[in-house]
């Protein structure tokens, strides 16, 4: 069942695929909805700083 999580985990934090990938996998694995979304939503949500800090630096 980790497993599962941290597919989706990994899902949500692709760019292209993000959320609308990512709950229906999970939903795919058969996990519960409320949980998935809320690993799915930190999933996506954690590469933004990262983003948003180094993007400048790699654009110039």
């Amino acid at each position: 069942m980790l497993k599962e999580y941290i597919i989706i985990f990994l899902v949500s934090m692709v760019p292209l695929i993000e959320l609308r990938g990512a709950i229906p996998i999970s939903q795919g694995f058969g996990l519960p909805v409320v949980p998935s979304f809320i690993v799915c939503m930190v999933g996506n949500m954690l590469p933004v700083p990262i983003i948003y800090l180094f993007a400048r630096k790699v654009l110039e």
